[in-house]
């Protein structure tokens, strides 16, 4: 199988619990680890493989096409595999690393369960003066002339600059492909797993290099700026390694764009091609290409709720022919075989979980495949409702707004809910978290702030510098705004964030400690010269351009310990719940400690968890059940939500 779908559709499954016939469902029905996920379809289009619980742990099993009966290929019982992928119709390769130290091993197996084997070993999380050691393998592309080998990118020699080798499949042994030429940090290659071209990174500059002659492993520069100015980055080739796509800040004739278009672009002539698509409140965009036409057949972005636009006219009626059988759900084709004679339709929406269908090209037919939450009554879940606001400064922000099914959506406790990154963004699906959140009787508000990406140029680099100010605020202007609607009780407004989200969660308790009775931060940034000290490794070629971002540690230093939450402990007067795996390779276990330290000091109420096995997010079933139900009894502690529920039996 190949396909390449660049978008993402949340598939967070379940496996199937107890069916509750009262309105509070049990904690696991939330977050209890999925029946089957990831759903992929072979080569050949005869068999399909996925990722289900086995021993307690995610693994791998196989359906046949023809007899449907499934069968478990891998029995891992210490860590759940976090990802597969077909490497023939014989074998798959699947991914785990150890307690979250985030260096993934890769495995292989048949599909007979046979010829088990170790490609790349996980390596224990590692410290050296205190930064994490990251190594990482990653797969580029499967070999279809040489099925027992495939193109991988790794940084076993230069921790920020990855080479290209291949890797057989049943030993593990590679072979050098490419060589790192100095400042690469991703590789392109084409359709037939040949490198074509790759990004770097040079101190405050990024661009793009082209492979102009292998032979004589010449490279040229397709465009190079300062990360922060206008310019454009290839999205996707097409069948000639020459031609493809790029998502431009730069018009053809050099005027900036504030959001970015998708244009067609000719690398050898380093000419711009035709506006093929742009939007006026994002960046765009996704590019959706099959292996079968080696071009696009589509884009994909999302303003509020993903959208999918299929520019090939055989795509645009399959998906019109689906859409139709299918009318109230997003539907997303996330795998075919080579000969696109069957592929997989993920259906989902913000209330109902992915729902599984095969879909059969010829006969343009749909069939069930399987419901990922069975168990979930859509009728008793939340809807997600995209938002928008006007914060201080007048900059719209985007998000989305989840309020107890049942209720008239008024005057309700809130959990504002800034995501991590800072770099990233939310977006709409269903989110078992705030359906679980909800379902305690939470409204749950999560904003888009300054510096998430994809709402143009203006909204990202109106973050520099900004932690703790003009970001936090937009989050202070989201509680604003809930109250102001009627939707929030002033009086029973709690902060929780993961990450970046930590931050902004000590970071209100901080800077407006007015506004909440408590906060939860799950490994949370806290200390801000802290996390320059301890970058893992691997980020260290993307380190300048973070101290224009975030903060200089070496001539900016007080500035850093201004925005730093752990300095101002004194200002916090609410009880707080922090939550931190020991193994993070990204927010290192002292951002926890040096909190600790200014909570303790100050005499504020708190809770400490620490998981010894987990890295930057808990993956082991039985530390999430634990982290979720002391968040209920925290939240129900100081919140006290009004609850007519009862207990599901």
């Amino acid at each position: 199988m190949k396909i390449r779908v660049l978008l993402g559709a949340a598939l967070a499954l379940m496996l199937a619990a107890p069916h509750a016939i009262a309105e509070k469902l049990p904690l696991e029905t939330f977050f209890k680890k999925p029946q089957f996920t990831n759903f992929q379809i072979s080569p050949n289009g005869k068999e399909l493989a996925a990722m289900a619980p086995v021993n307690g742990r995610l693994n791998i099993v196989i359906i046949d096409l023809e007899t449907r009966e499934p069968r478990a290929v891998t029995g891992m019982s210490s860590q759940d595999v976090s990802g597969f992928l077909w490497a023939n119709n014989e074998r798959i390769l699947f991914f785990m690393d150890k307690d979250g130290s985030e260096s993934f091993g890769i495995f292989a197996v048949n599909t007979d369960g046979s010829l088990l084997r170790t490609l790349v070993e996980p390596v224990e999380a590692q410290l050296k003066g205190g930064k994490a050691v990251i190594k990482i393998t990653s797969i580029l592309d499967t070999l279809d002339e040489e099925k027992d080998w495939v193109l991988v990118s790794s940084n076993d020699r230069r921790a920020s600059y990855p080479d290209v080798f291949k890797m057989n499949i049943i030993n593990g042994r590679k072979k050098i492909v490419q060589r790192n030429p100095g400042n690469i940090t991703g590789w392109f290659v084409d359709w037939d797993g040949n490198v074509v071209g790759a990004g770097f990174q040079d101190g405050l500059d990024t661009g793009y290099l082209r492979l102009a002659n292998p032979e004589e492993d010449e490279w040229e520069t397709i465009v190079r700026a300062r990360f922060d100015d206008p310019s454009f980055q290839p999205v996707a080739i097409t069948a000639n390694p020459d031609v493809g796509y790029v998502m431009s800040w730069l018009n053809p004739d050099g005027s900036v764009r504030d959001k970015a278009g998708l244009f067609r672009y000719d690398f050898a002539k380093r000419q711009f091609g035709e506006l093929i698509y742009e939007h006026d409140e994002i960046d765009c965009c996704g590019v959706i290409q099959t292996e079968k036409k080696r071009d696009m057949i589509g884009v994909a972005y999302m303003v509020g709720k993903p959208e999918q636009v299929y520019l090939d006219e055989r795509w645009k009626g399959i998906m019109e022919s689906i859409d139709a059988a299918l009318p109230d759900t997003e539907n997303v084709v996330t795998s075919v075989d080579d000969n696109e004679t069957t592929g997989v339709v993920a259906s989902y929406n913000s209330k109902q979980p992915p729902r599984y269908y095969l879909y059969n090209f010829a006969e343009n037919t749909l069939e069930w495949l399987a419901d990922s939450r069975p168990w979930v009554d859509a009728e008793k879940m939340s809807e997600m409702r995209h938002i928008s606001f006007q914060a201080r400064d007048g900059m719209t922000m985007h998000g989305y707004l989840t309020v107890p099914a049942g209720t008239d959506g008024e005057n309700l406790p809130l959990i504002i809910n800034p995501h991590g990154g800072p770099w990233a963004r939310d977006g709409w699906g269903y989110n078992p978290e705030a359906q679980f959140l909800a379902n305690r009787g939470y409204a749950v508000l999560q904003v888009n702030f300054r510096g998430s990406v994809g709402f143009g140029r203006n909204h990202l680099m109106s973050s520099w510098k900004q932690w703790g100010q003009a970001m936090q605020n937009d989050v202070t202007d989201g509680v604003k705004w809930a109250i102001e609607q009627g939707i929030a009780d002033a009086d029973r407004v709690c902060i929780y964030g993961g990450s970046y989200g930590g931050y902004a969660t000590m970071a209100g308790l901080t800077y407006t400690p007015e506004l909440y009775k408590c906060g939860i931060n799950y490994v949370g940034v806290t200390d801000l010269p802290l996390l320059f000290e301890t970058a893992p490794d691997a980020w260290a070629s993307g380190l300048k351009q973070m101290a224009i971002m975030v903060g200089d540690p070496d001539s900016e230093e007080e500035f850093l310990e201004e925005w730093s939450p752990s300095n101002h402990a004194d200002k916090i007067q609410v009880p707080v719940f922090m939550a931190y795996g020991l193994q993070d390779p990204r927010v290192n276990i002292r951002h926890a400690r040096v909190m600790e330290d200014g909570l303790e000091e100050n005499n504020v109420p708190y809770e400490l968890m620490i998981k010894k096995d987990e890295g930057h997010g808990f993956q082991k079933q039985e530390n999430i059940y634990d982290f979720y139900g002391r968040m209920e009894t925290f939240l129900a502690e100081n919140l006290k939500p009004e609850s007519g529920q009862q207990e599901s039996p």
